[in-house]
């Protein structure tokens, strides 16, 4: 999750974790699902039960955040889900 500040929370996986870290319905500027191992981001996506991101540039910017931070990034880790439920395209950074 990332907040309106631009402040990323990587979170355990769990049922409704963002009222804990944002908390008065504060908004966010991005949410989705991660897996991270050994400071390698093998996995990246903008599904999120709560929030609803339809935006691939968000997903972008997270990845980008993230690798600013250090984590290295799996060649196929970017995957965004459309709101139409059409298959996930893998995304590449420039």
């Amino acid at each position: 999750m990332q907040d309106s500040d631009g402040t990323i929370y990587v979170l355990p996986d769990g049922p409704h974790l963002h009222p804990r870290v944002l908390g008065e319905s504060k908004p966010a500027l991005f949410a989705g699902d991660v897996t991270i191992e050994e400071g390698v981001v093998l996995d990246i996506t903008n599904l999120s039960g709560t929030f609803q991101f339809d935006e691939p540039e968000g997903l972008l910017f997270v990845v980008k955040s993230l690798g600013s931070m250090g984590f290295e990034l799996h060649q196929q880790a970017i995957r965004y889900f459309p709101m139409d439920g059409s298959r996930p395209p893998v995304l590449y950074l420039e």
